[in-house]
């Protein structure tokens, strides 16, 4: 839900743009809007690249008791964000008529141009701040504080609507202003975005590390899969803008942004679905734990199911509301804004299904799946049919959308035929240890046994095997009687070997918060013979390799290598 507010309100936020713009501003208005879209999908490809990847990177670090390794990658991945953002940005003032004449603005002293002009120069001047929002955003979603992240986009969404209507509407600053409030809703996310650190909850902390390119490449190559899509869209706005000028004028351009914006709302419900699946398939896949994945898969297609058909019905039953509140009042103009939106509502479902799947693939580091998907549906499908589609005229050209998700869906299922498989997980379970520990009927004992086995078979030394089963007796017994409330709970135990000959516990519970390792020595008690199960664990501290503690999404992990 703290996923689905945020994305919902940041779609929404772009919305109040192209509304108050076109119902105060007027076309010229829609326009500008329209031209200078490119920008802001320009910067969007980098701050995002980096952020969902090094999200993703981050999480995985942090599923591996890597905590120092997770804060290198947040501060390498801030800097070359923000540093690439300010360079970018002095380029643009300095050469900004010819980013105009690129972007197709028109002729100098136009309307057109002015207006173009006026809302490029304030993105320019203000993208430093607003896209600094996706670093903090998506590394503190996944330092355990979602509810934070959305409070901080949904505030910052609010306020660029408020004030897009002071701005706009009330004083009358024309589409700059619409850029305005979008950079002071920036401001006040980062503002409190910064209270994370300050309270220090999480694991995520400002650092000044070593600058690492090959971790700003790798998150970058990572998260690009899915920003590639705003370098997609530059071009096929740019392409579809000519071609519906052509054969329908102004009305069909206008008609195609409603549509883009509203495909941008559907698209919102799927990124935030995605945007929870990631880190949990993340954590899963770090314990090799593959019917946990396949679990939070099937929850994610339930749930996106669900959204695809209020959001179908929605489009289906109220079209004319939809291209009202945009500014279209003819009954021609209401008329082929209906007809469009109804015929983009047929790809919302296969659309859900293929970023979904998408963004499953990439927290699988499966990047090739990713850009293919992307890139067919993005890109490839988008052009093709827009182009074969747009011969047939005004109408036929909006089944666009639906042809390419359709299309885009089909190759994926002849693909992952050939391949044999849709979730890309490893069949081969005979190296791993999993057991589910009931906290009503858990039999420890008889756990220990199975560990003690199963570490024999897999080679490991007598001293290996010792500490291993003391670790899984004494915090898993901990746990059971420290970390639940009630009797009703689980503790899922699965043990991973590796080919430098330890291994590594992956101890996850569904308790509220509690670090067995950060239990209090005061209530240890020789005589009384209290408090020894903590000797036990502070031993276990002590001769580990590796441990690491973290709370995410409702359960505690604990990682110790051994």
């Amino acid at each position: 839900m703290p996923s689905l507010c945020s994305c919902l309100g940041l779609a929404i936020g772009g919305l109040a743009d192209c509304v108050f713009v076109g119902n105060t501003v007027g076309a010229v208005g829609l326009t500008a809007i329209s031209i200078g879209q490119p920008v802001y999908m320009l910067f969007n490809t980098i701050s995002y690249s980096l952020s969902i990847g090094g999200s993703i990177h981050y999480a995985n670090a942090l599923s591996e008791g890597k905590e120092e390794e997770g804060n290198r990658i947040f501060g390498n991945v801030l800097r070359a964000d923000l540093f690439t953002n300010i360079l970018l940005c002095v380029l643009g003032l300095i050469f900004l008529p010819q980013v105009l004449t690129f972007l197709g603005a028109g002729t100098p002293g136009t309307e057109v141009w002015e207006n173009c002009e006026a809302l490029v120069r304030a993105q320019l001047l203000l993208v430093p701040v607003m896209f600094c929002q996706g670093p903090f955003y998506y590394f503190i979603n996944c330092d355990n504080n979602p509810k934070l992240a959305a409070i901080a986009l949904v505030t910052s969404n609010t306020i660029d609507i408020v004030f897009n209507y002071v701005f706009v509407v009330l004083m009358d600053m024309g589409v700059a202003g619409s850029v305005y409030s979008t950079g002071l809703g920036a401001a006040v996310m980062l503002v409190i975005s910064v209270t994370h650190f300050i309270r220090k909850k999480g694991c995520l902390r400002f650092t000044w590390p070593k600058f690492q390119p090959q971790t700003v490449a790798l998150s970058f190559r990572t998260g690009f899969a899915t920003s590639i899509q705003y370098i997609f869209q530059f071009v096929t706005i740019l392409v579809c803008n000519r071609l519906l000028m052509t054969i329908s004028g102004e009305l069909g351009v206008a008609v195609f942004g409603i549509v883009f914006n509203v495909a941008l709302v559907a698209a919102s419900v799927y990124d935030a679905i995605s945007m929870a699946l990631q880190p949990m398939v993340s954590t899963f896949h770090g314990e090799c734990n593959k019917s946990n994945v396949r679990c939070t898969l099937r929850q994610a297609f339930l749930v996106a199911a669900v959204m695809s058909i209020i959001v179908i019905a929605l489009l289906v039953a109220i079209p004319q509301w939809v291209c009202f509140a945009f500014g279209l009042r003819t009954a021609e103009e209401l008329a082929m804004g209906s007809v469009a939106i109804r015929i983009y509502a047929l790809c919302v479902l296969p659309s859900g299904v293929n970023m979904v799947m998408t963004y499953y693939y990439q927290a699988l580091g499966e990047e090739f799946t990713s850009y293919l998907l992307f890139t067919l549906r993005s890109f490839v499908f988008f052009l093709l049919f827009s182009l074969l589609l747009s011969r047939g005229g005004v109408m036929l050209f909006w089944w666009t959308y639906p042809c390419m998700e359709v299309a885009t869906l089909l190759v994926l299922c002849i693909y992952n035929w050939r391949k044999g498989s849709w979730t890309y997980l490893n069949e081969d379970d005979s190296k791993i240890y999993s057991a589910f520990l009931d906290s009503r009927e858990a039999d420890l004992g008889a756990v220990e046994q199975d560990v003690s086995a199963y570490l024999e078979r897999m080679d490991a030394n007598p001293t290996q095997i010792y500490f291993a089963t003391i670790a899984v007796e004494e915090v898993c017994g901990v746990i059971m009687s420290h970390a639940f409330s009630s009797n009703d709970g689980y503790i899922q135990l699965t043990i991973v070997p590796h080919e430098d000959g330890t291994v590594t516990l992956h101890v996850r519970d569904n308790a509220k918060e509690f670090n067995p390792f950060e239990l209090n020595t005061d209530a240890i008690s020789l005589e009384e013979g209290t408090g020894l199960d903590i000797i036990g664990v502070k031993m276990i501290k002590s001769k580990a390799k590796e441990f690491f503690y973290r709370r995410y999404a409702g359960f505690n992990t604990l990682v110790v290598r051994v």
